[in-house]
């Protein structure tokens, strides 16, 4: 299993927040750059990089920290939040990114998410769904698609997708625990995608319990920076 620590970007600062809610903030540090290289440092080698700024706002917005993150040393990293067009991925992957996450697009222009896929590459591209009572969620989490994780994610199967981060939002920041039957359920229903799972991941226990339902990546955020898990624990579990 790759574990995969969390960056997520507010006005150039590296944040958390509780369940996707903008009000709910805490800033972990003024350089994200720095954070990304301690995971260096300790042994991980790939990052998840959300700009919520563009997430909210449509647009990417913070491409200043985005850059000074992709220039870490020995760290593979993915980028998602306000990617809207072909020129942004094109940038992105310029810079240094090595896969692109696309989400609230994929919801609102399907057609748009499968002339990228086909245009970048499968490994290029990943679909994030985030998944709020059952439906998936855009726009920063900000949205109710009205779309159901089924109909969604069989739309971009079939258009392409292989990579998909799927969030359940109702655990993001909330420290108590994945929710592992929602992943198995996934993995169920759609044995050839591939999952990275997110949201609510707590203990090492968490980890091994999403690793036995089929999970290939875990994205670990808040309880990183609260001291739940230890970044010397990560580094003896994950795989490259």
């Amino acid at each position: 299993m790759l574990i995969i620590p969390a960056i997520d970007i507010i006005e150039g600062r590296c944040v958390r927040l509780h369940q996707g809610d903008y009000e709910q903030k805490v800033v972990y540090s003024d350089a994200p750059a720095d954070v990304a290289r301690s995971f260096a440092t300790a042994g991980l080698r790939y990052l998840h990089v959300v700009d919520l700024d563009g997430a909210r706002g449509g647009a990417v917005a913070n491409w200043a920290t985005i850059e000074a993150i992709a220039r870490v040393p020995e760290m593979k990293i993915e980028v998602g939040g306000g990617i809207r067009t072909a020129d942004d991925i094109s940038r992105l992957l310029s810079i240094g990114v090595d896969r692109v996450v696309v989400g609230s697009i994929a919801a609102k222009s399907p057609e748009l998410v499968k002339y990228w896929l086909e245009e970048f590459g499968s490994e290029r591209i990943a679909v994030g769904m985030d998944v709020r009572n059952n439906s998936v969620a855009v726009s920063g989490w900000l949205e109710d698609s009205r779309r159901g994780p089924v109909e969604f994610l069989s739309e971009m199967i079939r258009y392409g997708a292989r990579m998909f981060i799927c969030t359940d939002i109702e655990r993001d920041g909330a420290l108590q625990g994945a929710n592992v039957e929602f992943f198995e359920q996934l993995r169920k229903a759609f044995p050839e995608m591939r999952i990275i799972a997110s949201g609510g991941v707590t203990t090492v226990e968490d980890l091994f319990a999403l690793e036995r339902v089929g999970v290939e990546a875990v994205i670990v955020g808040k309880a990183l920076y609260e001291g739940r898990l230890r970044l010397e624990e990560l580094t003896r579990i994950t795989k490259s």
